[in-house]
């Protein structure tokens, strides 16, 4: 067995063993700075999930618009007799004698 005494060899040693480790340590933090909680693949996919949430969010509020639009119009003070005998007969199933109802799907 070899025996390394000579303040060089110890010198040298000691210079790998450090480059060893800050090499570990920066492929550490690399490989976290990409797959981490908060690294890159992380911030990509939820910038993704944020712009389907947007678009989500942009639809919703375009339905939302829509049925204010329709509760303002069976308001009293604005009541739009042509929106309330249509959604009396959709909910009531009621005509008058001379229409003929065609029943389609809700969406």
């Amino acid at each position: 067995m070899i025996f390394f005494s000579s303040p060089t060899v110890n010198k040298n040693i000691r210079f790998i063993f450090s480059n060893i480790i800050w090499i570990c340590i920066a492929c550490y933090f690399t490989y976290h700075i990409f797959t981490g909680a908060r690294g890159a693949l992380s911030w990509a996919l939820l910038s993704h999930d944020v712009i389907e949430l947007e678009n989500n969010l942009k639809s919703l509020k375009e339905e939302n618009a829509f049925l204010e639009n329709k509760i303002r119009l069976l308001r009293n003070n604005s009541l739009d007799l042509d929106l309330l005998e249509e959604e009396a007969q959709s909910i009531l199933g009621l005509a008058k004698e001379n229409e003929i109802i065609v029943l389609l799907p809700r969406e």
